[in-house]
């Protein structure tokens, strides 16, 4: 790591204080509706007992809605001290490592059902070290568990502006570099998750982003994409 990026990964919380208003994870009923639409079927299939990893858990948000699930055993690991801190001391009860996250894979092989990595991959520097980090979630995942991932989508129209306005950000995606990207990292049945709106005006929203960006995207020639919201996500799977 360059001595810039060591230390803005020590106090990202400042960073993202900036960008959000609060950075405790109390419980935001907006995001945890997004959580709702977009994943509560992933973690509703999983067996009891099933040990599931938020991998970059930053302040816990993601955490503390997979800790309403009692079939679940939750863990979170971040890089973040100033993150981690502010994690341990809102959620007191959960399981929350502070520590380089590949390392923390690598202790934990063929250990997890389920492993979400929301807005992570985009601070990964090189595509080598993105193969090797897909390459140990796999290995970190039991047989028939997945990897959900989140990163910024670069054929929005704020692909620019979300790809920039993190100085820890190294990497923006589409649709098919993702996947590209999950299935040399040698996972399987890997494709884009679609996300969804959680109410009225979310599900308008939504529709009249892609509408606009599908008119746009022709316009330039370019209709062979479909996947345009801000983020873009995928799962991937160990046979």
């Amino acid at each position: 790591m360059t001595q810039l990026r060591d230390r803005l990964i020590e106090d990202y919380a400042d960073h993202y204080a900036r960008v959000n208003a609060d950075i405790a994870p109390k419980r935001d009923p907006a995001l945890f509706a997004y959580f709702d639409a977009n994943l509560a079927d992933l973690v509703r299939g999983l067996p009891r007992g099933s040990r599931v990893l938020d991998l970059g858990c930053g302040t816990g948000m993601m955490l503390q809605w997979l800790s309403q699930f009692p079939n679940l055993a939750v863990s979170g690991v971040d890089s973040s001290p100033s993150q981690i801190e502010v994690a341990r001391r809102t959620l007191p009860a959960l399981d929350i490592e502070g520590g380089d996250g590949l390392e923390y894979l690598r202790s934990h092989r063929g250990t997890f059902a389920a492993i979400f990595c929301t807005d992570v991959l985009e601070h990964i520097p090189g595509q080598d070290l993105l193969l090797e980090w897909v390459e140990t979630i796999r290995e970190a995942l039991v047989p028939g568990g997945f990897l959900y991932c989140r990163m910024p989508n670069g054929a929005s129209l704020l692909g620019s502006y979300t790809r920039y306005r993190d100085l820890t950000h190294e990497n923006s995606f589409t649709s098919t570099s993702i996947v590209q990207l999950l299935t040399a990292g040698g996972l399987s049945d890997c494709r884009v998750a679609p996300i969804r709106g959680f109410d009225v005006s979310s599900k308008v929203r939504l529709k009249l982003e892609h509408w606009l960006h599908r008119a746009v995207f022709r316009l330039c020639g370019e209709a062979a994409e479909t996947v345009f919201t801000t983020n873009v996500c995928a799962l991937g799977y160990r046979r």
